[in-house]
C-alpha cells in the first residue's frame, strides 16, 4: 500500500481475507468469471486484486497502460471485462473520443482511490460510461462499498452501499469511517489485528437513510499551517471551479516558519495562473489561500492517484 504519502508500506493478508473480498464482489455484481483489464501496478493491492479475482473465479487478466485504452484495438479487449481506474486516469481518458467508445464496451469500470470530481462524473454520465464508484483500502483488500453503474448513471452520488462482507459506521465526534469486514488484513506492521476487530480509517464520511455512503475527505491529508487546519480537498475544489485548470493537487510543504505551507500544483503548465489566483482570492480565505503556486504538466501524484506530500 502507499496510502496518501505515496511511500510503500506493507499490509499482510491471507488467502481467506482476499477471498472474502472476491466473494462479496461476486454477490454484488453477479456470478461468473471476473476478467479484467489491469492498468494498476500489481505491487499495490488495487492491481493485485484483479489477478486474485481471476484466479478465484476462473477469469483472465490483460495487462496494459491505461493510455492504451485510447487505441482502437482495445475495444474488443474490453468486451465483457471489468476495468479498475483511479480518477486521474479516467480524467485523461475521457478527453479521447476513441477511449470513450472503448470504455462503453466494458462490463463495468470500478473507480476508487480518490474523489470523483463533479465535472468528471457529469462527463461520464453524458457519455454513458458504466462507472461503478467504490470505496476501499489496502487494509480491507479493496472495495467495501460499491455504487452500481445504473444508480450512478441515474445521478446518484457517492460510493454506494456497504458490500455483503462489510459493515461501516461513523465514529462519534470526528465522524471518521469505522469498518468491520471479513477481508480485514491480518496486520499492518507493527499493528496486528485481532479476529473480528474493526478498522478505524482516516476518511470522513456520511451515510443517508438508505445506507448510501459519501466520502468527505481524509484526516491525514489535513494541512497545519501557522497553527490553522486546512482541508486540501476544499482548496482543490475552489481552484477547479474556476474552470481555468484541468487538474490540481494541494499539499502541505514543510516550512520552518509556518510548519507547513499550502502549496497548489496546477496542470497543464500554461494555465493562466494570475487569473486563477485572482478568482480564488475571493473564495479561499486566510490560511486556505495557497502561499505557493506551481504550474506543471505532471502533478505530484503516485501511480494510484495519491498526492505525494
Amino acid at each position: 500500500t502507499g496510502g496518501t504519502s505515496g511511500k510503500p508500506a506493507r499490509v499482510i493478508h491471507s488467502t481467506d481475507t482476499l477471498a472474502s473480498a472476491v466473494d462479496a464482489l461476486e454477490k454484488t455484481v453477479g456470478p461468473g468469471p471476473l476478467s479484467s483489464i489491469c492498468c494498476l501496478p500489481v505491487r499495490h493491492l488495487g492491481g493485485w486484486m484483479q489477478v486474485f479475482r481471476a484466479i478465484r473465479t476462473g477469469g483472465c487478466v490483460f495487462f496494459c497502460s491505461y493510455r492504451d485504452l485510447a487505441q482502437e484495438r482495445m475495444g474488443q479487449k474490453l468486451m465483457g471485462r471489468w476495468l479498475s481506474l483511479v480518477p486521474t486516469q479516467l480524467f485523461q481518458l475521457v478527453k479521447s473520443g476513441r477511449a470513450l467508445e472503448n470504455l462503453r464496451k466494458a462490463r463495468g469500470i470500478f473507480v476508487g482511490g480518490g474523489p470523483l470530481r463533479p465535472d468528471l462524473a457529469k462527463k461520464c454520465r453524458e457519455e454513458a460510461i458504466p462507472v461503478w464508484p467504490t470505496y476501499g483500502l489496502s487494509e480491507t483488500a479493496g472495495m467495501v462499498t460499491l455504487l452500481k453503474a445504473d444508480d450512478f448513471l441515474n445521478g446518484r452520488e457517492g460510493v454506494g452501499q456497504a458490500m455483503p462482507h462489510a459493515d461501516l459506521l461513523l465514529s462519534e465526534g470526528e465522524r471518521k469511517i469505522l469498518i468491520r469486514t471479513e477481508s480485514l488484513c491480518l496486520a499492518k506492521p507493527p499493528k496486528v489485528f485481532d479476529s473480528g476487530e474493526s478498522f478505524q480509517s482516516e476518511d470522513f464520511g456520511e451515510v443517508d437513510a438508505e445506507g448510501y455512503w459519501k466520502i468527505l475527505g481524509r484526516a491525514d491529508r489535513t494541512i497545519i499551517t501557522g497553527g490553522e487546519k486546512v482541508d486540501p480537498a476544499l482548496v482543490e475544489k475552489a481552484i477547479l471551479e474556476t474552470g481555468l485548470v484541468e487538474e490540481c493537487v494541494v499539499i502541505g510543504k514543510e516550512d520552518t516558519k509556518w510548519g507547513q505551507v499550502v502549496t497548489a500544483y496546477l496542470s497543464p503548465y500554461g494555465v493562466p495562473l494570475g487569473k486563477v489566483q485572482e478568482i480564488t482570492k475571493n473564495t479561499l480565505q486566510g490560511p486556505c489561500y495557497p502561499k505557493k503556486w506551481v504550474t506543471t504538466e505532471k502533478l505530484p501524484v503516485s501511480e494510484m492517484g495519491k498526492p505525494l506530500g
